[in-house]
């Protein structure tokens, strides 16, 4: 751990686990970035025990509302929370690279999109497995494998998220997905869903009614084509892998993801 710092704690702070930070983690396609690590209440006192991992995308906004640029997931919280009632994991939160946050997270081209690009995802997937996960495993007892690793993300994080559970299931068992912006990539994900091969691994979705109410289209894009993709993994016989939650007055922001993030860290780190 030589090369990683404790993350200053606010004073006023309820968490009990710690928060270490690395700086200038990056690869030839993705700028240098700092990656942070929670580690649960029990690290430190038993010493041989090892964790499982969830892998956070939008890193600038899973533990502190002072990196945030639109509001935090006090995702710290809820795992100290989850920890007084039996569930432990380390949490990595990787911030996304800026204005290469759309070309990272989508797995195909969109130039109709605001942000324009896209199609990064496949190399950002690379970064996550051959960068951020060896740098994670080295520095701190993690259980490895892909029955305890965890991916989840919200909006174009969900996208990401689905990506990489279908196309690196070795390293990624489990995927979480909150108001996933499948309305991005023309169908894509959703041919995703119906065609690629169906990791054994659980799923989280998530979504609200109110995602863009000032882009009513979007919005009805948000919500139809959630139900749509789990209409398909439900087809499919996820069967008690999947689970669905659908909000009609949760707005798109983090304090819903927030609201929904216990339920499915309970959900994705507890084995069927």
């Amino acid at each position: 751990m030589s090369d990683w710092r404790p993350y200053p704690r606010r004073a006023d702070s309820t968490v009990t686990g710690e928060l270490w930070q690395l700086d200038g983690l990056g690869d030839a396609q993705h700028a240098p970035r700092p990656v942070l690590v929670w580690l649960p209440p029990s690290y430190h006192a038993e010493s041989g025990r090892r964790y499982p991992v969830v892998y956070f995308h939008d890193g600038q906004n899973v533990f502190d509302a002072a990196t945030s640029y639109s509001g935090e997931w006090g995702a710290d919280e809820t795992l100290t929370a989850l920890a007084a009632q039996g569930t432990e994991a380390i949490a990595v939160g990787i911030p996304n690279g800026g204005d290469r946050r759309f070309h990272e997270y989508s797995p195909v081209e969109n130039t109709d999109y605001p942000q324009g690009g896209g199609g990064g995802a496949d190399a950002y997937v690379t970064f996550l497995t051959g960068t951020v996960k060896p740098a994670v495993d080295a520095a701190f007892r993690t259980r490895p494998g892909a029955d305890d690793t965890v991916v989840i993300g919200s909006s174009m994080g969900g996208v990401i998220s689905l990506h990489a559970w279908l196309t690196r299931p070795d390293v990624f068992g489990h995927a979480g997905m909150m108001s996933p912006a499948l309305w991005t990539n023309a169908g894509f994900s959703l041919r995703q869903a119906q065609e690629a091969h169906l990791p054994a691994g659980r799923v989280w979705v998530d979504i609200g009614g109110q995602e863009s109410p000032e882009f009513p289209d979007r919005m009805r894009a948000y919500w139809h084509e959630a139900h749509a993709f789990v209409d398909t993994l439900s087809a499919r016989g996820l069967g008690e892998r999947l689970r669905f939650q659908a909000d009609p007055a949760a707005p798109h922001h983090e304090s819903a993801w927030a609201a929904r993030l216990p339920a499915a860290l309970r959900f994705l780190l507890t084995r069927l």
